[in-house]
């Protein structure tokens, strides 16, 4: 073997073993369950809803079913515990409105109809208005884009699309969350009947770090057998923004018929 062959055979060596060496210092490490529990990933969860007090944003909000689809531009406000207000643009059938919702009233404006609904939280089909199943007490979750894991009374934890997946059951349902192991926020929820059947689905992306709080861009809510789906998307955000009453207050006109739910 000559000098120079001799030479290229022990640098294509070198090379060899040291994009070897850098591959295992530079590789991204595998998804393990062995030094995490369930309880740790639900506290690391709740950990960044905590640091959520409120949010102000503007946002592009879609509703989509067999009967009606339209889009509407909003301006949304969530202060934590209970505070709601959305106000749109157009949309939601009633055209110019508003929508507040908190732990001792319900209150959507239609400045189309002219009609004020009023009703108590705690008894008011919110999917008369959204489209989606979605229960009162989960609505700052669901306009936070922060899901919080809830217990059950079974619960398995498993890898799946380099996520978390924690897949727990209450009575006939299956819940399944797929949870972000850098950040830990829930980035998909489902919710499946005993038989597998899905009955609703939420979807999380594009996220986003402001004031130590992750929160997504990007909120989708899908009901497959009603064919029904609220998307939202958001823009301009100030997190944990200073909100006090006056930003939860609707203007109603007078005369305007006020109708209890």
């Amino acid at each position: 073997m000559t000098k120079n062959l001799y030479r290229f055979v022990l640098l294509i060596i070198l090379i060899t073993t040291l994009a070897t060496g850098c591959g295992k210092i530079f590789r991204k490490p595998t998804l393990s369950l062995d030094s995490i529990t369930i309880g740790e990933i639900r506290h690391r969860v709740e950990q960044n809803y905590l640091k959520f007090k409120s949010v102000k944003t503007q946002a592009k909000l879609s509703l989509e079913s067999p009967q009606m689809s339209f889009m509407a531009s909003s301006t949304i406000k969530v202060k934590t515990p209970d505070s709601l207000i959305v106000k749109l643009s157009a949309g939601l059938g009633f055209g110019v409105g508003s929508i507040f919702i908190d732990k001792n009233q319900f209150l959507l404006y239609s400045a189309f109809e002219n009609v004020v609904y009023h009703a108590n939280p705690d008894s008011v089909d919110i999917r008369r208005f959204l489209l989606v199943d979605v229960k009162i007490e989960d609505i700052i979750q669901v306009f936070s884009g922060i899901h919080l894991i809830k217990p059950h009374e079974r619960e398995l934890l498993k890898i799946d699309e380099k996520k978390y997946l924690i897949i727990g059951t209450n009575g006939g349902y299956i819940m399944k969350y797929w949870v972000d192991p850098k950040m830990y926020v829930v980035t998909g929820y489902e919710m499946l009947e005993r038989d597998g059947k899905t009955i609703i689905e939420f979807e999380y992306s594009q996220f986003m770090k402001s004031k130590g709080v992750f929160v997504p861009k990007m909120i989708r809510i899908s009901q497959p057998d009603k064919k029904t789906r609220m998307t939202i998307m958001f823009s301009h955000f100030k997190v944990n923004a200073d909100l006090d009453k006056k930003d939860f207050f609707i203007k109603i006109p007078d005369g305007v018929e006020r109708i209890e739910l």
